[in-house]
């Protein structure tokens, strides 16, 4: 950072950690979003989103999380939740999509006492990604920490309502789309959990909102910003 020109960092969030944690000059630190690719991750038909379930052995409604399984994620916090859920909404399970990460051993416990209601589908390809969205009641992403956070972006796209923390990037990267919770509070995510799955108008609000919060991210402006931040460092 010392010798760079022009530093560009993927959120506001991100922008802000290195000023203030690593003495960035501010003048030289640019924002440019990455974008979401929206001809892929888009609404899957009905057929698409069965095979995913029965693939993964999904059965009825499900809220769906996305990313490595780690604590940075929350996920000790995510499984509370669902638990103080889960016995008022017998149908429904939690979907975890994502390879093991650091301290899993963490998660061991709460993932035993749960047993069937929570789907461990391991790593997955793009290309069922989108259907496995389209498919959720919601995406479930409190995270404690996110320099971005891409499922968000993926999860309106696909129509599907968030779940997301109001800490780092999240509240500018979801804006009015998505429930923002105190990652800390076990008891707002659940509640946020129960709203979701009761509540059919707040799905569709959140859906329709999402889809255009999805729609300000574009590689195509992303790569016209940083085009942009070439010719600004090589004029200089």
């Amino acid at each position: 950072m010392r010798a760079a020109r022009l530093i560009l960092a993927d959120s506001h969030a991100t922008r802000n950690d290195l000023v203030r944690l690593y003495a960035a000059p501010p003048a030289r630190v640019r924002v440019v979003y990455p974008g979401v690719d929206l001809a892929h991750f888009a609404p899957r038909p009905p057929d698409a989103v069965a095979a995913v379930r029965a693939r993964y052995g999904i059965h009825g409604r499900y809220l769906l999380y996305v990313g490595t399984l780690q604590p940075r994620k929350n996920l000790r916090r995510v499984l509370d939740a669902f638990a103080q859920t889960a016995p008022a909404f017998p149908d429904v399970q939690l979907v975890l999509v994502g390879a093991a990460g650091w301290r899993m051993d963490a998660f061991a416990d709460l993932l035993t006492a749960l047993g069937d209601r929570v789907v461990r589908t391991g790593y997955v390809d793009d290309a069922e990604l989108p259907a496995l969205y389209t498919g959720a009641v919601a995406l479930v992403f409190p995270s404690l920490f996110e320099g971005f956070g891409f499922p968000v972006l993926e999860a309106h796209a696909c129509g599907t309502p968030v779940i997301a923390s109001t800490t780092t990037s999240l509240p500018e990267v979801a804006g009015d789309a998505a429930l923002l919770v105190n990652p800390l509070e076990t008891n707002a995510i659940a509640d946020a959990m129960r709203r979701l799955l009761e509540d059919d108008a707040l799905r569709a609000d959140l859906a329709a909102r999402g889809r255009a919060n999805a729609a300000r991210f574009t590689w195509d402006a992303s790569a016209a910003h940083v085009w942009d931040a070439l010719m600004e460092a090589y004029r200089g």
